[in-house]
């Protein structure tokens, strides 16, 4: 009779399963533990090997991620110092290659700023508006855009929506004074005086407490007899 083949397959499975009951064994777990280690053993090391798989591709995923970040903020911050011409191009070119990145926003903002300088409202509009609707009103930029909005509009002569900017901005923490300034300066380009002494009646109510702009109160307080003059 020729001697048990130490490579057989039959004989392999049982030597791994004999190693693995003596492992258990050892580890004194109960027994119903063990029965159910013994009896689900392939979906237990299914599960484990998918567990390792999700950590390690959690931990690729993240360092993409860090890596993408930093790249992102290197190229808006060359962008960022381009002269000329070159400046929109290179701001155009991090907005399109970091997508979903903050610094690709940024690259967006500063594109509407680009087009402000060059006299391009509606590109102005345009561009803070749509980054303005991929951040949240928590969003310490939505201020900043619905400003600039404001401003685009007004400077393209678009009262209406410059207004309705203006009027969203004065409930916007920090922005209040902004607001409210705006909305009049609107009116009275509109020569609607009676509506702009409104909104200055409304904002000098605002001016409570001890740390009152003194100057910026006065101000108001100027345009209202002013428009109360007319």
């Amino acid at each position: 009779m020729s001697g048990q083949n130490a490579f057989d397959l039959k004989n392999i499975s049982e030597q791994a399963y004999s190693e693995t009951s003596g492992v258990l064994d050892q580890l004194n777990l109960p027994s119903g533990v063990v029965r159910f280690i013994r009896g689900n053993k392939k979906t237990i090391q299914i599960a484990a090997a998918t567990l390792v798989i999700a950590v390690v591709a959690g931990s690729l995923y993240k360092s993409y991620r860090e890596q993408r970040l930093e790249s992102a903020a290197s190229d808006l911050s060359a962008a960022m110092l381009t002269d000329g011409e070159g400046k929109s191009g290179a701001l155009q070119q991090v907005a399109a290659d970091y997508s979903g990145t903050p610094s690709a926003l940024w690259a967006s903002v500063e594109l509407g700023h680009e087009a402000m300088k060059n006299g391009e409202y509606s590109q102005a509009v345009e561009m803070y508006t749509a980054v303005r609707a991929k951040v949240k009103e928590t969003n310490p930029m939505f201020g900043m855009l619905t400003y600039g909005i404001a401003q685009a509009n007004e400077a393209a002569v678009d009262y209406s929506a410059a207004s309705a900017a203006y009027t969203e901005l004065k409930e916007v923490a920090g922005y209040q004074d902004e607001g409210y300034r705006g909305m009049g300066r609107v009116f009275e380009a509109q020569g609607d005086n009676a509506k702009a002494l409104s909104v200055y009646e409304e904002y000098m109510g605002t001016f409570l407490g001890e740390n009152t702009n003194e100057q910026l109160k006065k101000s108001v307080q100027e345009k209202i007899t002013r428009l109360r003059l007319q």
